[in-house]
C-alpha cells in the first residue's frame, strides 16, 4: 500500500514493486486495464515508455524520499517516453487516479506493508498490542508502555484488518498520537484501561453489534474513554455508534477522534472525574 503522508490519504491500496530490470522492462505490458486502487512502482527509474500499452495511465515521478517531483496525468498508450531527471522512482496509476487521490507536487509518499504494523516492541501486560509515537515513515519511533510521550493523546486502535492497522497507526503517529494496537481478540475495555487510552477506534466492519457491545463496556470505564467506530461503509443503524468509512480521507478519522476526546473532557469536567 502507498499512502500520501502530506495529505494523509491512501494513494493506492495494492501496489506492486518492480525492482529488477526484467520487471521494470515489462511494466504493464500485456495488461488490458488497471483497476482503481492498484499501482505499479518502478524503482530505480527516472523515465517510462507506453509503447505497446493498451490503456492510458497517470505517471508520478518520485525522488529518493518518495516525494512527488513531476506528475504526468492521462499519458496515452503508444506514446514514446515521459521522464524527470531528478526522479529515482516512478509510480504508475490508472488514468485519472492522481486527481481523484488529490496528488500534488512535493507530496511525500510512503510504502506500508499490509502485514507489518510499523511497531515492533511488545507492551508489557497487554498481549497483542503495541504502542508507537513519532514518525514511522522517517524511521523515528518511540515505543512506550503507558502514557503518550510528552503528553501525546493516547489512541487504542482495534481492528483485524492489518492494512487498516498499518496505515492508520502510521498516520496517527505522524500526527503525534501515541497509538496502541489490538487485533480484536483481546478484551477491549481491559486493554484500554491498561493503556490509559483517551479514545478507542473500533473496526466495525465484521459486526456492528459486536462493536456496539464493546463500546458499551468502554462507556463504563472511569475516567471515560471516547469511542470511534469505522467500517467499510458509513452506517447510522445505531444512533449511539455512527460508523465512519475507514478508507475515506483520514481527516474524517482525525476529526472524529478529536471530537470524542473533547466530549470526554467536557463530561469529566461536569462530573468532576479525572485520571486516577
Amino acid at each position: 500500500m502507498i499512502v500520501n503522508l502530506t495529505r494523509e490519504n491512501v494513494v493506492c491500496e495494492r501496489a506492486s514493486v518492480a525492482a529488477h530490470a526484467l520487471t521494470r522492462m515489462r511494466g504493464l505490458l500485456g495488461r488490458r486495464t488497471m483497476p482503481s486502487g492498484e499501482g505499479l512502482l518502478l524503482r530505480p527509474a527516472s523515465s517510462i515508455h507506453t509503447a505497446f500499452m493498451r490503456f492510458p495511465i497517470d505517471v508520478v515521478f518520485l525522488d529518493g524520499n518518495l516525494r512527488v517531483v513531476k506528475l504526468v496525468p492521462q499519458l496515452g498508450p503508444w506514446r514514446t517516453t515521459a521522464a524527470a531527471r531528478e526522479a529515482k522512482a516512478v509510480l504508475e496509476l490508472p488514468a485519472g487516479e492522481s486527481a481523484r487521490r488529490k496528488l500534488g507536487l512535493l507530496d511525500r509518499l510512503a510504502m506500508i506493508e499490509p502485514d507489518v504494523v510499523p511497531v515492533v516492541q511488545q507492551l508489557p501486560g497487554a498481549a497483542g498490542s503495541n504502542t508507537v509515537t513519532g514518525d514511522p515513515a522517517s524511521g523515528s519511533s518511540d515505543s512506550t508502555g503507558g502514557a503518550g510521550a510528552d503528553g501525546a493523546p493516547r489512541v487504542l486502535l482495534v481492528a483485524s484488518d492489518r492494512r487498516f492497522r498499518a496505515v492508520a497507526s502510521a498516520l496517527l503517529a505522524r500526527r503525534g498520537y501515541a497509538v496502541a494496537i489490538g487485533d480484536g481478540k483481546q478484551d477491549v475495555a481491559e486493554l484500554a484501561s491498561r493503556q490509559h487510552s483517551d479514545v478507542v477506534v473500533i473496526d466495525a466492519s465484521a459486526s456492528l453489534t459486536a462493536a456496539a457491545h464493546e463500546a458499551g463496556k468502554l462507556s463504563n470505564l472511569r475516567p471515560a474513554v471516547g469511542v470511534v467506530a469505522v467500517g467499510n461503509e458509513p452506517q447510522s443503524g445505531l444512533a449511539a455508534l455512527p460508523v465512519i468509512p475507514k478508507w475515506n480521507s483520514f481527516e474524517t478519522l482525525f476529526a472524529a477522534i478529536e471530537q470524542a476526546r473533547g466530549t470526554n473532557r467536557r463530561n469529566e469536567a461536569r462530573c468532576g472525574v479525572g485520571p486516577a
